[in-house]
């Protein structure tokens, strides 16, 4: 199995960008170093154990750390000011949880941006894990410290362990039951890996594409693990996951996976089949989106040409097509090429996504009555 996606499937996922988007984005700027992504503390939240009050200090301390303690969007005044009014509310009220782990994530974040050699870097980092680890030896019934300190722990036993801790309190936590099936497949636990994962999948509604990879990615290793019967099943359900996406996604996710994951069933080896036409034997269209880039215009042109003519199945083709008749200047030509793939589009959904994303140029220079069929079908305003 490749990884994913490949270099291939980057770039014909990046001349979908304007169809996905409807709007031409830019790479955000480059970021100064931050802390490593985690779930965010989830201090505001009142404890689980033994909900209280907030005192004056604690509420606006709480409130700084998640506007100027978070790793995007730091500012180092508002940190140390909320570091401050929640030392004070930890002396007032030293058993207070949503105090704690607001002061662990301050010092958390503030660590990083630290010079890497400062002594004061090691020292924030040590404060923060400290007070996970307080609560934790404390045998707080509330699942966050348990979960905090599962994200910055090394060793998999001590990972799974906490984890199972995190399940115990919060049985619908969103990734902690991920978590634990992953460091129980690490551990050699796969039986309880399978479980877990079977849990996480129950309590953790499907929100899009990176889940279906991580599925993915997870049956990958059981079957590694000697469970090709489970990476089956789990293949197959991610199959009927990703039902709701574009097919232009579901291509992409397929076009990666070892068909060893899906073998054993034959109707997801029939989806994927139907598919695969739609984000393979591009080559044609990954050239063209080069030539593009370089600001070679016609000769993209003819190399998306001929990407249509040899495979006219992926949607890039025509997207790429549009916008390159629209950049010389030709809607008449951008408007022929629309009108040849949403007549050619048997799906409605597809067909209607496809003419809800094209030029405002483009839609003008198409035949009226086309336009409005469309706009009908489509159920948009006339």
């Amino acid at each position: 199995m490749t990884a994913f996606p490949s270099c291939a499937a980057r770039a014909w996922l990046v001349l979908l960008v304007p169809l996905l988007s409807h709007a031409q984005v830019l790479p955000p700027p480059e970021k100064p170093a931050v802390a490593p992504p985690s779930p965010p503390s989830a201090a505001p939240t009142p404890s689980v154990a033994a909900p209280a009050a907030l005192s004056s200090e604690a509420t606006e301390g709480i409130r700084l750390v998640q506007e100027k303690c978070a790793s995007d969007g730091f500012d180092r005044a508002g940190c140390e000011k909320a570091v401050k009014l929640l030392q004070e509310a930890e002396r007032k009220d030293p058993d207070n949880n949503d105090v704690q782990l607001a002061l662990a994530q301050a010092y958390w974040n503030t660590s990083y941006r630290e010079s890497p050699q400062a002594r004061s870097r090691g020292e924030l980092k040590q404060r923060a894990l400290g007070i996970y680890q307080k609560l934790v030896d404390r045998g707080t019934k509330d699942a966050r410290p348990y979960w905090e300190l599962s994200l910055r722990q090394k060793a998999e036993t001590a990972r799974v362990s906490l984890l199972k801790r995190v399940v115990s309190l919060n049985p619908f936590h969103p990734q902690a039951n991920k978590d634990l099936a992953q460091a129980e497949l690490s551990a050699g636990d796969v039986d309880a890996a399978e479980k877990s994962y079977a849990k996480h999948l129950e309590v953790s509604p499907y929100r899009d594409s990176q889940d279906a990879v991580d599925h993915l990615n997870f049956a990958k290793r059981l079957q590694r693990a000697g469970r090709p019967e489970a990476a089956s099943r789990l293949t197959e359900k991610v199959s009927k996951l990703i039902q709701g996406e574009r097919r232009g996604t579901r291509c992409e996710i397929w076009r990666s996976v070892d068909s060893k994951l899906y073998q054993s069933k034959s109707d997801v080896m029939q989806k994927v089949k139907s598919l695969l036409p739609y984000c393979t034997k591009t080559e044609d269209l990954e050239r063209a989106s080069d030539l593009e880039r370089e600001g070679r215009v016609d000769e993209a042109i003819d190399a998306a040409k001929r990407q249509v003519a040899e495979n006219p199945r992926p949607e890039g083709s025509y997207v790429l097509l549009e916008r390159l008749y629209q950049r010389k200047g030709q809607p008449a030509q951008a408007a022929d090429v629309a009108v040849k793939q949403l007549e050619q589009e048997q799906d409605v959904t597809e067909r209607c996504e496809r003419f809800r994303a094209l030029a405002p140029a483009t839609v003008r220079a198409m035949p009226k009555d086309r336009v409005e069929a469309l706009r009908r079908e489509c159920k948009q305003p006339q």
